[in-house]
């Protein structure tokens, strides 16, 4: 299977790459994914990088940043771990609100598209 998403504009992209870090943070909080699972979708330094290059602000890119850290506050501090999380989701939230753009929703545009 191939999927591909595609976002033409960076207010598009912020938002979804603040959805996705949400989503993830909230699965991750109700033991639905692990650290590692999350790492594979989107809190990577890879990730970080292409997020740089594409120029998407820079207070997404801290977030994805700063998920890429769990991995070292599980190890190193496990208490603090749901604590971290939870501020992680609730500053992703915030960055969400304050994010604009203004998607161009038609019949013709979708973000999802097969390969």
């Amino acid at each position: 299977m191939n999927l591909k998403i595609t976002i033409k504009n960076k207010g598009d992209a912020n938002k979804l790459i603040l959805v996705s870090a949400i989503g993830l943070l909230e699965s991750l909080e109700n033991k639905l994914l692990t650290i590692n699972e999350c790492q594979q979708y989107l809190f990577s330094p890879y990730s970080v990088s292409i997020l740089e290059k594409e120029g998407l602000e820079r207070n997404v890119i801290e977030i994805v940043e700063l998920g890429c850290e769990l991995e070292d506050i599980e190890s190193l501090l496990p208490s603090e771990l749901d604590i971290e999380i939870r501020e992680l989701k609730e500053r992703a939230k915030k960055v969400l609100k304050r994010c604009e753009s203004k998607p161009e929703f038609n019949e013709d545009r979708k973000w999802l598209d097969q390969y």
